[in-house]
């Protein structure tokens, strides 16, 4: 079978968008973006997002997440016949609402627990997409120590992983600015988790 969903009690997202000038198909790569960062293809959202919009977020991938044979199909045509379409199955809507679940959590965290635009840089790494382990990193704001870090959306990790073509040097011998969890026993950090990093503000720390 299949399941017609209305949203119109979930076009909030929508709706400012197409108050500023904005269309509907414009709003569809929106959505694609936001989608794709919570599955980890992408290593930020196309635009910030808050509380309200991650919840509305959830209640719109929240019937495709629930039923394994269903899918989510969202489809916009602009001027010139141009047409988008995006569909993401129930097992991609589920990982993308737990992503999102995630993600409100840490907005209940008190901000003393969260560390914002840190410098870091890498003291090893292991490339293995699915391995959580053999990376490491040293955040001197925090410790002078290189400390085992995990990443809370791998796209982050590859993103730096990729270099930046405006520098020479490797991507390991540059430093990014990064928010990031600490986790401590005895005082003393044992694990970070980054949250997100700041392409724009990546630098060669020799310089």
């Amino acid at each position: 079978g299949s399941i017609v969903v209305e949203l119109v009690t979930m076009t909030m997202p929508i709706a400012p968008l197409l108050w500023n000038g904005g269309s509907l198909s414009e709003w569809v790569k929106e959505a694609q973006g936001v989608i794709e960062w919570a599955l980890g293809k992408i290593s930020s959202p196309p635009k910030e997002l808050g509380e309200n919009d991650l919840r509305q977020w959830q209640d719109i991938l929240n019937p495709v997440a629930k039923d394994q044979a269903s899918q989510l199909n969202i489809s916009a045509s602009g001027e010139a016949s141009i047409t988008i379409n995006y569909t993401i199955n129930s097992q991609e809507a589920n990982a993308a609402q737990n992503f999102i679940q995630k993600q409100l959590e840490r907005l209940d965290e008190t901000e003393n627990n969260v560390h914002l635009l840190k410098v870091m840089y890498w003291y090893q790494t292991k490339f293995d997409r699915d391995s959580s382990t053999g990376d490491k990193v040293i955040i001197e704001a925090i410790s002078r120590s290189p400390v085992k870090a995990i990443f809370e959306n791998n796209a982050v990790k590859e993103a730096m992983q990729e270099g930046d073509p405006r520098f020479s040097k490797p991507w390991h011998k540059l430093a990014y600015v990064v928010d990031v969890t600490a986790q401590t026993i005895d005082g003393v950090p044992k694990m970070y988790t980054i949250l997100q990093y700041y392409p724009d503000d990546t630098f060669d720390p020799q310089e």
